[in-house]
């Protein structure tokens, strides 16, 4: 059975995924930059010692400016969305300056901080040797969301937002958003939503969610959408006994 793990760090309590097949592992988001990526990197090789890939699941910086440690680290398989592949060095350089500079002191120039990416587009899969992960572009809080399927689980970034309203930026499309989400709901097999931020969810909290985001694309203003918070997660192996790195939990 594949083993799914979440990472949370500073800045921004980014939630990075670590999917553990046979064969190989994925990493689900690499933060904003060497310091942070460092963190997660640690956290994960203290998990397993195969073979790693990356996927990101948008170009936001917390998410993908530390792809360069994991590529410094060794690891040479970078996958994305075909818009991710398309924005994320003009991302990049627009979004340097949000980086926290007290949690990045030695952020690199844009430039240094990528690396090449492929893109995968829907349907397209890796298999990870006993399991094998699918992916799903979609769109709405960017033009560059990915969602990662394996099992009954959906590694969904920040498309679901839980303890913290969404966040529209400049780059959100409210109304592709709502159909993203109602693209997810339709699936038949994911039970458990896995956000960039937050804990993970369930369908219940994602139609809720998706209420509130139709009303955004409605009204075309964000200024009463909600904070959600979803019940506890049970997660696995959290007792007296677990012996999992500080700040990692067990998902699956």
């Amino acid at each position: 059975m594949v083993e799914i793990y979440v990472f949370t760090s500073d800045p921004v309590q980014l939630n990075s995924y670590l999917v553990v097949g046979t064969e190989r592992a994925l990493v689900v988001d690499t933060g904003a930059g060497p310091a942070q990526a460092g963190s997660i990197l640690a956290a994960f090789r203290a998990l397993t010692d195969l073979p790693l890939a990356v996927v990101n699941t948008h170009d936001h910086w917390d998410h993908f400016f530390g792809n360069a440690a994991f590529a410094a680290d060794g690891v040479d398989d970078f996958l994305a969305s075909p818009g991710f592949v398309r924005d994320h060095r003009a991302s990049a350089w627009i979004q340097l300056e949000a980086v926290p500079l007290e949690h990045e002191p030695d952020l690199p120039t844009p430039e240094d901080l990528l690396v090449p990416v492929t893109a995968v587009d829907t349907g397209e899969t890796l298999s990870l040797g006993d399991c094998t992960v699918e992916f799903l572009p979609l769109g709405g809080h960017t033009e560059s969301d990915l969602v990662i399927l394996c099992e009954d689980v959906a590694l969904v970034g920040d498309l679901v937002e839980e303890g913290a309203p969404p966040q529209f930026g400049d780059d959100a499309l409210p109304a592709r958003w709502a159909e993203s989400l109602e693209t997810l709901l339709a699936l038949p097999q994911p039970q458990v939503f896995a956000p960039g931020h937050g804990q993970p969810v369930d369908r219940t909290f994602l139609a809720a969610q998706l209420g509130d985001i139709a009303a955004v694309a409605e009204s075309d203003s964000t200024a009463e959408v909600p904070s959600r918070t979803a019940p506890p997660f049970t997660w696995v192996g959290t007792g007296a006994g677990s012996h999992l790195p500080a700040g990692v939990r067990r998902l699956r």
